[in-house]
């Protein structure tokens, strides 16, 4: 990833290839013959914009490492799980996954709780349709006193300008209004990194967006108390489209939270990405809901009306606490499934490749980005 205010994408990918390459330089003169190259924060997905530049370079990297005496080459990615065209072997390593897991290890975990009478709704950047959109319709239907939320107002001019625009049938009066009563976060840690981003987005040079690294959100961006989950019935799921392309095969930190939360949730996301939870054999509740395809309506402000319906019964109906609670425990099962293939992977990285402890601590065992992103020398 780069950093758009201080590098052009032309001058990025000769940087890029120039750090690649003196990291396979200094590997040769340990005596490595294996390299092991992750790639983790957005993994896979970003590269389907620039697929053939991306490929170019894969493969400028393979001819220098080949040069040096290095044969094997292997990518980890961190989200995305497949990509065609690359010249060397690939695992999956889903990075979120592990961030939740490596953020609770050592927590004890609520149990599901009936007796609980509000939805939680987690959003995030506001700048989407299911995040400003979906708050304002719960804002609108008078149901937020059944909620527990977290809500944070645009940052940027364009993100300004966006949540306006899509909340058009708003005066400007209501519009402030409905801001200020919905904005409320848990722990500050996410406004943290506001200044950061608003630069990042801006063009403002002043602040130089890697420094990033050392706000709070970074450092623990999956993170949040479980109380919030202890104290809710139920989420709402409001995950993040693929910004670069109609790959939505693919799932964050929200969705792997509520399954090591043990929550029950309804999905207000890309139809794509539920489907991807129920490939990998996780349960999804749309059974107990009155409009249960709702997660497959095309239209996004049809699907996320249907989300504000479901949500309005799942508060009033209890008939199925039971059934609900056994799924529940089904997805805590099969993400702690996903973990243990996680530790196999981990543990061929130690024993076939040779890579030490120490290394797969620093990447892998994290709670955080900060490991991942690197202040740049001036050269």
């Amino acid at each position: 990833m780069r950093d758009y205010n201080h590098y052009s994408a032309e001058e990025f990918n000769l940087l890029r290839t120039r750090l690649v390459n003196r990291e396979i330089d200094l590997a040769a003169e340990d005596g490595c013959d294996t390299i092991i190259g992750i790639y983790l924060l957005d993994g896979f997905l970003q590269p389907k914009a620039d697929l053939k530049n991306f490929i170019l370079h894969m493969h400028a990297v393979k001819d220098h490492a080949l040069s040096k005496g290095i044969e094997n080459i292997y990518i980890v990615s961190g989200q995305g799980e497949t990509i065609e065209g690359l010249p060397f072997p690939y695992f999956f390593f889903d990075y979120n996954v592990r961030m939740i897991y490596n953020s609770y290890r050592h927590t004890a975990l609520p149990q599901f709780n009936p007796n609980n009478d509000k939805f939680l709704f987690l959003t995030g950047m506001p700048d989407r349709p299911n995040r400003i959109g979906l708050m304002s319709k719960f804002y609108d239907a008078k149901m937020l006193d059944r909620a527990e939320w977290t809500f944070f107002p645009p940052w940027t001019d364009a993100d300004s300008n966006w949540c306006r625009e899509h909340l058009s049938n708003y005066t400007d009066t209501e519009y402030k209004k409905f801001l200020k009563d919905c904005k409320r976060s848990y722990d500050g840690r996410y406004e943290t990194a506001a200044p950061f981003y608003g630069s990042y987005t801006s063009g403002n040079t002043d602040v130089v967006w890697h420094d990033v690294v050392e706000t709070d959100w970074v450092k623990a961006p999956a993170h949040i108390n479980s109380s919030v989950y202890e104290n809710t019935l139920f989420s709402i799921v409001s995950e993040g489209p693929n910004y670069w392309d109609d790959d939505n095969a693919f799932a964050t930190e929200k969705s792997w939270r509520v399954f090591l939360h043990k929550h029950p949730f309804i999905f207000a996301g890309h139809p794509d990405q539920f489907k991807y939870l129920k490939d990998l054999g996780y349960r999804t509740f749309e059974e107990y809901l009155p409009i249960p395809h709702y997660h497959a309506i095309d239209d996004e402000n049809k699907r996320l009306d249907a989300v504000v319906e479901n949500t309005r019964y799942l508060l009033e109906h209890r008939e199925h606490d039971d059934a609900i609670r056994m799924d529940t425990e089904h997805n805590y099962d099969v993400f702690f499934n996903h973990v243990a293939a996680q530790d196999k992977l981990l543990e061929r990285f130690k024993n076939e490749f040779g890579v030490p402890e120490e290394e797969i601590e620093y990447y892998f065992e994290g709670i955080g980005y900060t490991q991942l992103i690197r202040r740049l020398p001036n050269d």
